[in-house]
């Protein structure tokens, strides 16, 4: 009996046993299941550390991007994941400019498989790689020098670019060495398994993108661009030199953005003692209304303020009939100018028969005049027609009829200062011979005085274009007996112009944000007026 005992507490054991086992081996697998392991965006991360450099393993580094943004894809609501795909874009764009990637389709194998890679060609809305010579994210541009920060949320990651300067091109006269101030937005589509595109779009033409979701606003940073390209422009000193040694340094029509014949030029002319980095608010604040940027594109034009207004005014319409001559008959343009920069504008409007000469030239001195070679600087500065290309003017701060702040002893001082170029006391020696002996007389300072027989020569010749005027009045609204500090209203205001807006600011109300909203206003009429 006993045995019997042992037998059934030896069965009994061994049961326990086996159900210990069962049980153990359960827990075991079960502790297998819900282990923590890597997640899709873990892998994407890892992938991107371990991608290594393109200059080592070009096809591995460009398949681990691709793999990392494909799978990045899948969360497209995850923040996490579209920071993922915007490391690998820009990784991407890195490599493509920095390895001067011709545009096209080509495989890339890596370990998770081969990855086929487009590359955006130059076209309508897209730029090539080899237009850049860097880039870096806008993100890493300083949030400086503009008043209102212009962006755009949505996919795609914006850039400040360094543009190659097109020495082959046409374009080059019109291309400062800095490049162009334009926007642009690079953008990775992995929304095909294997199939990848890489394109580097124009954010002031393409808004909106096509995702797997449908479509959605591609991004953009509009600032970034223009404080990256002209931060560094040591704008008081180059004002200064423009006006004290205008010998120093030549005139210049100067395209911001790649030539688009479908685009309307909009002309910026900075006043005295002024450079173009002057407009940088209303380029920043114009360029990010896609109304505009859509139709229009901006220039500027730099010339010394030292220089005589009518050689000036001259010197821009040569530059205008060249930029015709390189690129063929342009959409007709605005002419934006402030202060003395306006005097130019409108000089390109008028045509004034031989009444430029007839003020300028002593009349013993006409016949004279009258034999002079059509190429010489005096005949060109006199003598010229109204451009039939010049669509619309806007004045800003525009003195007409001159500023007495010309004749005050101060600025008759500073002319003292002002060096002449040899090759207009050249051209004076052929008319005026007294003009060499005292050349800072047809500085811009002197030649602002309501003394100057230019004003009255302008004020008998009507402006062959529709115009505008904004005015400042330093806030105190007594208009018509206001002044912006420098240019009184009654020298500003022209009885034919389409519209007048006085703005609470003083003679700098180029960027005040009235009158900038006045500008875009006058814009999308001349948009209008095609239609």
């Amino acid at each position: 009996m006993m045995a019997a005992s042992l037998r059934h507490v030896a069965s009994l054991l061994a049961v326990r046993a086996a159900l210990s086992l069962a049980v153990g081996l359960a827990l075991s697998s079960c502790s297998t299941v819900v282990r923590p392991t890597a997640g899709p965006l873990e892998e994407a991360r890892t992938l991107l550390k371990t991608a290594g450099s393109p200059s080592r393993d070009a096809d591995r580094f460009v398949a681990a991007q691709l793999q990392a943004a494909q799978i990045a894809s899948a969360e497209p609501a995850s923040p996490e994941a579209r920071a993922i795909i915007d490391q690998a874009t820009l990784s991407l764009a890195e490599w493509a400019v920095a390895s001067g990637q011709v545009p096209g389709k080509k495989s890339y194998p890596g370990d998770g498989g081969s990855y086929s890679l487009t590359i955006s060609d130059k076209g309508d809305g897209t730029f090539a790689p080899g237009e850049f010579s860097s880039i870096k994210p806008a993100s890493k541009v300083p949030h400086k020098l503009v008043k209102q920060w212009q962006s755009r949320p949505g996919v795609g990651v914006p850039l400040a670019a360094e543009w190659k300067w097109p020495s082959t091109s046409p374009l080059a006269k019109f291309v400062s060495p800095k490049g162009y101030a334009m926007p642009v937005t690079v953008r990775l589509d992995v929304s095909r398994a294997g199939v990848a595109r890489l394109d580097f779009l124009d954010p002031t033409t393409v808004r909106r993108v096509r995702t797997a979701g449908g479509e959605s606003p591609l991004a953009a940073d509009f600032s970034a661009p223009i404080v990256d390209r002209t931060r560094n422009v040591r704008e008081v000193l180059l004002a200064l030199e423009g006006l004290i040694r205008p010998d120093v340094r030549d005139a210049q029509l100067l395209a911001l953005q790649p030539y688009d014949p479908d685009k309307i030029p909009v002309i910026l002319i900075h006043g005295l003692v002024s450079h173009p980095r002057m407009w940088k608010n209303v380029i920043n604040d114009l360029t990010a209304d896609p109304a505009l940027s859509a139709n229009y594109q901006f220039w500027v034009y730099y010339y010394p303020s030292g220089w005589p207004i009518s050689y000036s005014a001259m010197r821009l319409r040569e530059d205008l009939a060249q930029m015709e001559k390189a690129l063929g008959r342009p959409k007709k343009f605005v002419l934006v100018g402030h202060s003395m920069g306006g005097i130019l504008a409108r000089m390109q409007a008028v045509s004034p028969g031989d009444a430029m000469v007839r003020a300028n030239i002593p009349k013993e001195k006409w016949a004279q005049f009258s034999q002079l070679p059509a190429d010489h600087i005096a005949r060109k500065t006199f003598v010229f027609r109204a451009s039939p290309n010049v669509e619309r003017l806007v004045f800003i701060c525009t003195p007409h009829r001159g500023s007495t702040m010309a004749d005050w002893s101060v600025s008759t001082w500073f002319t003292k200062f002002v060096h002449m170029p040899a090759k207009i006391t050249s051209a004076a020696v052929d008319l005026l011979p007294s003009l060499v002996k005292s050349p800072e007389q047809y500085a811009s300072i002197s030649r602002l005085s309501p003394k100057n027989p230019l004003y009255k020569v302008l004020e008998s010749l009507p402006i062959q274009a529709p115009h505008h005027s904004i005015i400042g009045d330093r806030g105190k609204g007594d208009s018509p007996n206001s002044t912006d500090g420098v240019v009184a209203y009654k020298s500003s205001h022209l009885e034919s112009a389409r519209s007048e807006v006085i703005v609470p600011a003083n003679h700098g109300a180029f960027d005040n944000p009235a009158a900038i909203a006045e500008l875009r206003r006058i814009l999308l009429e001349n948009l209008r007026s095609h239609h």
